[in-house]
């Protein structure tokens, strides 16, 4: 059997131990954080001047990057940036081409349907409801048959957006825009202004980490 005064011994090394790997997983994590909060800064500022539109947020990172994420709590930050970012790697301003167009597009419209529902800032998700809502209504002006339908949808996301943040000023636009196409049938008034809804600025939910928008 063990004698009381082994066990002891055994336990405080088991305490040692864990110590010291609390104390190696913290200075990894105050690593991870320094090194990911300043990727943030770096990539927001590229992506939101526009000079490169392809940028990444994923810092290198001690630990793994998931784990980095999960503990920090940078998840959700990153998974929104990409969000816009692939929103607008769709040119939702372009006419679809192509069927990598449509794939572009479509896959963008479906992420932020994703995070229309899913992200826990609400002013985030009002960000994601407009953006799709601007796909939407792009979608109406690019055919006759479905535009009715294209705009009622629209609606739809723009009025959820607003709910979820009044101060969202192209939500709130947006809306007013879809409900005066819907009057009008869903014609396009064509040309550009009035008929073609505003798009949310590159740097929409680009934030200090931390603040959740």
């Amino acid at each position: 059997m063990m004698t009381g005064e082994r066990a002891q011994s055994i336990g405080a090394g088991v305490g040692v131990a864990a110590l010291l790997v609390a104390a190696i997983l913290g200075v990894a994590l105050a690593v991870d954080l320094l090194r990911a909060e300043s990727r943030l800064d770096v990539a927001d500022a590229a992506f939101t001047s526009g000079v490169d539109q392809n940028v990444g947020w994923d810092a290198d990172t001690v630990l793994p990057v998931r784990v980095s994420r999960g503990i920090l709590g940078l998840g959700d930050d990153v998974t929104f940036r990409k969000a816009v970012q692939r929103f607008w790697l769709s040119k939702p301003r372009d006419p679809l081409r192509e069927f990598g167009d449509v794939t572009r597009r479509s896959g963008a419209e479906r992420e932020l349907a994703r995070l229309g529902e899913n992200d826990p800032s609400g002013v985030r998700r009002a960000v994601a409801l407009t953006m799709r809502g601007a796909l939407l209504l792009e979608e109406a002006r690019n055919t006759t048959t479905q535009r009715q339908v294209f705009v009622r949808r629209a609606i739809e996301q723009f009025r959820k957006a607003v709910v979820l943040d009044p101060s969202n000023t192209d939500a709130v636009y947006n809306l007013e825009l879809a409900l005066k196409l819907l009057r009008r049938g869903g014609a396009d008034p064509g040309g550009g202004g009035e008929g073609r809804s505003p798009l949310p600025s590159p740097g929409a939910g680009a934030a200090t980490t931390g603040t959740g928008f």
